[in-house]
């Protein structure tokens, strides 16, 4: 891990019970660790898939400092993770400040992120036309969402 990021661990908040808890949002990490007032910040989140099948259609919300980012509303990031596996997934970069949203006085960016919902989804291949393609198919709800995850970031 570089010294511009950081990686944190969180707790998990989310009211289910132990057994059902089969993916788990379990930290986030934003690069560089130390940003400045309007820098771009690279986001990423750690998901665990400790369930016995593959999951995906990963729904998120973001907010800094309180205020929610809208490019997350209808966003659905397609990425499988596999029974058994844990993977980063790549959120949107943002800013530490723009219009409308300008550089905490006090120098401390809050960033929450909340995985609001995912599926579970059965990962097959067929022949077509004389190829082999991947079909994705969505056989349900993951419960025990949403889950929430924040860190606060020291602005230079």
């Amino acid at each position: 891990m570089s010294v511009w990021s950081v990686f944190l661990l969180l707790s998990v908040t989310a009211v289910v019970a132990e057994d059902q808890r089969d993916v788990v949002l379990s930290g986030i990490e934003v690069s560089p660790a130390g940003p400045g007032a309007e820098t771009l910040c690279k986001l990423t989140a750690t998901i665990e898939n400790t369930g016995s099948r593959a999951v995906y259609s990963f729904g998120f919300d973001v907010e800094l400092n309180g205020h929610s980012l809208p490019v997350y509303e209808k966003q659905l990031f397609l990425q499988v993770i596999e029974a058994g596996q844990s993977e980063e997934v790549a959120l949107y970069n943002f800013w530490t400040s723009e219009s409308g949203r300008p550089a905490p006085a006090e120098g401390k960016l809050e960033v929450l992120v909340r995985l609001r919902e995912a599926r579970w989804v059965e990962v097959s291949e067929v022949q077509e036309d004389g190829e082999t393609v991947e079909v994705w198919t969505p056989v349900g709800d993951v419960p025990g969402l949403p889950q929430t995850v924040s860190l606060t970031l020291e602005l230079k």
